[in-house]
C-alpha cells in the first residue's frame, strides 16, 4: 500500500494521465449527451441534496427510506441524487426506474445501466435474440425509459460543495475529462503493474481499494462495492450497503452528512463474495 501511495502522490504531481484515454466503455454504448454534469447554485436553488446507494430494483425499501427524508427535512424541497445501478437482479426494476424518473431525481449511469442497455439495444435489434433470465424484464421498458437511461450522465460535479458523484469509482492523478469511462463504472481497486504504472482493477482481490488512496481534492460519493459496504474514507463515501443482498439502503444528506439507512425486506439476490445476514 505505501508504494501505491507513493505513486498516487507523483501523479498528483504532474497531472497527467497514465494510459490511453477510451471514449467508450466495454459496451461500446452510445454515449449519454452529457458525460460530466456540472450542477451549479442556480439548478439547486437551496434544495437539501440526498444521495442514494444502489436501489437494484428494491422499490419498497427506496420509498420506505424517502419517506424518512421527509421527517428529516420537513418542509424543505430535496433533490435525489442516485449513484447509479437502479436496477436490474431485484424485484421491482421497471417501477424502480419510473419511480426515479418520476421523482425528476437525478443518477450516474452504472455497470447495470449499460447493461440493461446492452441487452435492450441487442433485442430491439433482433427480436430472436436470447437474452438472460435477469433481462427479461427489459421488454418492458418503453422509449422513454430507455432514454433515460442513454443519456445518464458518468459522473455529475457540484463544485460549490467540492463534490463529485460517479458510480464505481475514478483513478487518482487523472483529471476527470481524461479517464477512462470503464473505470467510472467498473473500478473497485488499483494495483501497480510491473512498469510501476498505477492501473485500474474491476477485482476485490487485486491491489487496494481505490477509496482508500483518493485523496481528493473532491470528496467522492459512489456506489457498486457491496461486499465493502459503507465506506467511509476522508475523501470517500461508498454508499453500496446491499439492500439487493438483504442488507441496506442508505443515503446521505450532503449539507448535514446525516445518513438514513433502511432494511431489506429480504435476500432479493445470492450475493457473491460475502455473506448475506442471518
Amino acid at each position: 500500500m505505501t508504494s501505491l501511495l507513493i505513486i498516487i502522490t507523483s501523479l498528483l504531481r504532474t497531472r497527467k494521465p497514465i494510459s490511453t484515454v477510451r471514449r467508450f466503455t466495454k459496451y461500446k454504448l452510445p454515449l449519454p449527451k452529457t458525460l460530466h454534469l456540472t450542477l451549479e447554485n442556480t439548478f439547486i436553488q437551496g434544495r437539501e441534496m440526498f444521495i442514494i446507494g444502489d436501489v437494484h430494483g428494491c422499490l419498497d425499501e427506496l420509498e420506505e427510506l424517502l419517506e424518512l427524508t421527509k421527517l428529516e427535512i420537513k418542509n424543505k424541497k430535496m433533490l435525489p441524487i442516485f449513484v447509479g445501478d437502479l436496477a436490474n437482479k431485484g424485484p421491482r426494476n421497471l417501477m424502480t426506474i419510473r419511480k426515479v424518473r418520476q421523482m425528476e431525481a437525478l443518477c450516474v449511469r452504472g455497470n447495470h445501466e449499460e447493461a440493461i442497455i446492452q441487452h435492450y439495444l441487442n433485442w430491439q435489434n433482433d427480436l430472436h435474440y436470447v437474452y438472460t433470465e435477469v433481462f427479461k424484464w427489459i421488454t418492458e421498458l418503453n422509449t422513454d425509459d430507455i432514454n433515460f437511461l442513454l443519456e445518464l450522465p458518468y459522473t455529475i460535479s457540484i463544485p460549490s460543495r467540492n463534490i463529485l458523484i460517479v458510480h464505481a469509482g475514478l483513478v487518482p492523478g487523472i483529471p476527470v475529462h481524461q479517464q477512462n469511462l470503464d473505470n467510472f463504472i467498473h473500478i473497485r481497486n488499483l494495483y501497480q503493474d510491473n512498469d510501476g504504472n498505477l492501473l485500474a482493477s474491476e477485482l476485490p482481490f487485486q491491489g487496494e481499494a481505490w477509496a482508500s488512496l483518493w485523496s481528493g481534492p473532491e470528496h467522492v460519493y459512489f456506489g457498486h462495492d457491496a461486499s465493502r459496504k459503507l465506506q467511509q474514507h476522508p475523501y470517500a463515501t461508498g454508499l453500496d450497503t446491499g439492500c439487493l443482498y438483504g442488507n441496506m439502503l442508505s443515503g446521505i444528506f450532503i449539507n448535514s452528512k446525516k445518513m438514513l439507512q433502511v432494511k431489506a425486506k429480504k435476500v432479493y439476490s445470492e450475493p457473491k463474495g460475502f455473506k448475506t445476514p442471518k
